[in-house]
């Protein structure tokens, strides 16, 4: 498969790549939180699901800088333990009591450092539909001469001008090194970053899924940050951010994770 990738990463100088889109997933299957209940949902003031995010422990959530801002408290809310979201407010809701944005944090520059951590106001209740996911030793890396399929999950869009799913989605694909990856990207790809692409294109990330998780071996490798528009077009792979180089990050905040 990794050759698959490279062949058809070759043809990169004759694509046209579109502006950059945060967030979706395209061409997903129905997956279920019992196999995933580690996934939220952050909503929006309207109570519309806006981005992804992870479980941590019982009162922090791991999702993306871009997702949030230091107003997130007042707007914002988190779904979890349910495979189809909706905009009903029920026990699953939990409100945000502050909002950590990594520091470096700069979407001028490729989105680096696209991560942030949000402290709800209560504790979870863990059960079968809510846990807390599994995060990589620092500075791991995958071997993609081992394995390099990659799942990718959440509640983005289908499409770039689809709906936005009420049923969590989930996508198998593959991992790709960052040499290659910055070889088709006209910005820069830095080693705190992870690339994932399907060879050919039709499968990815899209508006909705920014803020989710990537997941390797049953580990949070990565978090949605950025993609070319229209989503998960050939060849080029969606950028996240690399979970292994933000443990010390989690740590000063959330240290009670599940590692």
């Amino acid at each position: 498969m990794i050759l698959q990738l490279v062949v058809c990463f070759v043809f990169v100088s004759f694509a046209q790549a579109g502006p950059i889109d945060q967030s979706k997933i395209v061409n997903g299957t129905d997956a279920a939180i019992e196999n995933y209940p580690f996934v939220v949902s952050l909503r929006g003031a309207s109570g519309g699901h806006s981005c992804g995010g992870s479980i941590l422990n019982k009162r922090w959530i791991l999702t993306a800088a871009h997702c949030v801002d230091y107003t997130t408290p007042l707007y914002q809310t988190v779904q979890v333990g349910r495979t189809n979201i909706s905009r009903t407010e029920d026990e699953s809701i939990y409100a945000i009591e502050d909002v950590v944005i990594h520091p470096n944090y700069n979407p001028s520059d490729s989105y680096i450092d696209d991560i942030a951590l949000l402290k709800l106001r209560k504790s979870l209740v863990f059960s079968e539909q809510v846990q807390a996911v599994r995060l990589p030793k620092r500075f791991f890396e995958i071997d993609t001469l081992e394995s390099n399929q990659v799942t990718l999950v959440g509640w983005g869009r289908n499409a770039s001008n689809g709906p936005v799913q009420t049923t969590l989605q989930q996508i198998d694909y593959y991992a790709v090194p960052n040499d290659q990856c910055n070889q088709i990207h006209s910005n820069h790809i830095y080693p705190t970053q992870i690339c994932a692409a399907e060879p050919g294109g039709g499968k990815g990330q899209c508006s909705g899924d920014s803020g989710g998780p990537l997941m390797y071996k049953q580990f949070q490798v990565g978090i949605v940050s950025w993609s070319i528009k229209p989503c998960a077009v050939a060849p080029f792979p969606g950028v996240l951010t690399k979970v292994s180089y933000y443990v010390d990050f989690i740590n000063q905040y959330a240290s009670e994770y599940n590692a």
